[in-house]
């Protein structure tokens, strides 16, 4: 019998061991329960077992409260729904009216951005052959000409935001069978422009600057209005490569049409225009953790009443 029991515990044991799973549970347990225990017995011996374990209570919701509070003010922690780039439309060409073999948009701003560009280009003032200088110089002569672009904001190549919408644009692209590959076609240098969403941070900005900007963006314009993006591709030039040789440098073929995607900020969540999908799920865990923190607190505070009242009786 012993030696069946100690085969079957090593057996345990050992299986534990192997699963990782059931190990992190283990190691969790233990801690929540030497985390909350040791903190309930030291309370308990001088309040007593019961308000020890509603001052125990308390304090544990409550600190979870302030991590529900801190996960939702910096998006970390328990994160919610991430945000993403819905699809709005694929258009052949500069998207834009009046031109026949053009897939139109039917969005008003992403046809005056497309008529716009049929007279205008932010290339026209990058004259530097350094592709870094280029692209600031583009973003400068954007920025100078902002009228020309029917309200659109040039997105150089470097912009985070552009290369998280060049990853879902790759997707949708292939998605719709628009392109076979991405080694099909090339993504225009000059090609990515945004609308809307909150006000940005200015160039080169100080510690002041970012803290009126942060002040700006969380009491004065709270809300998320609608945020467009477009990124513009171009068909590859077809060039056979020799055997034995490297791979040749996708360049755009000027004689192919320009596509552009059109993108919609999807921000996820039950209020996106307020809260982030990122930030909802902890938000609701700092209310919920709140809640039953209050809860606790009341009911401590109406047993001193009861007490006082006793005492003040005798």
């Amino acid at each position: 019998m012993l030696s069946f029991l100690s085969t079957t515990g090593f057996a345990f044991i050992g299986g534990v061991a192997f699963d990782p799973f059931f190990r992190g549970v283990l190691v969790v347990m233990v801690g929540v329960v030497v985390l909350m225990g040791s903190t309930y017995l030291l309370v308990a011996t001088n309040a007593g077992p019961r308000v020890g374990g509603l001052i125990a209570a308390a304090a544990l919701f409550g600190w979870m409260a302030m991590m529900g509070v801190f996960w939702t003010i910096y998006g970390i922690g328990w994160k919610g729904e991430a945000e993403s780039w819905s699809l709005v439309e694929i258009t052949s060409d500069s998207p834009s009216r009046g031109d026949d073999g053009l897939l139109f948009s039917g969005d008003e701003t992403v046809i005056e951005l497309g008529d716009s560009l049929q007279s205008f280009s932010v290339a026209d003032g990058a004259l530097s052959e350094d592709p870094d200088i280029a692209q600031q110089e583009a973003l400068d002569f954007a920025r100078a000409n902002a009228d020309d672009l029917a309200g659109w904001r040039y997105l150089v190549t470097s912009n985070p935001r552009r290369g998280e919408a060049q990853a879902s644009a790759d997707e949708y692209l292939h998605a719709h069978e628009v392109f076979a590959s991405t080694a099909d076609y090339v993504p225009l240098r000059f090609g990515a422009y945004n609308i809307g969403g909150k006000p940005l941070l200015v160039d080169d900005p100080n510690v002041v600057d970012r803290v009126l900007h942060k002040l700006d963006t969380t009491f004065v314009h709270f809300w998320h209005p609608q945020e467009l993006i477009i990124i513009q591709v171009q068909g590859a030039v077809d060039v056979a490569a020799l055997p034995g040789d490297a791979p040749p440098v996708a360049s755009p073929d000027p004689d192919k049409p320009i596509v552009s995607v059109v993108m919609e900020r999807d921000r996820g969540g039950p209020l996106p225009v307020l809260f982030g999908g990122t930030r909802v799920t902890p938000a609701l865990f700092g209310i919920f953790n709140g809640i039953i923190f209050g809860l606790l607190v009341w009911s401590m505070h109406l047993r001193d009443r009861r007490e006082e009242a006793i005492r003040a009786a005798a």
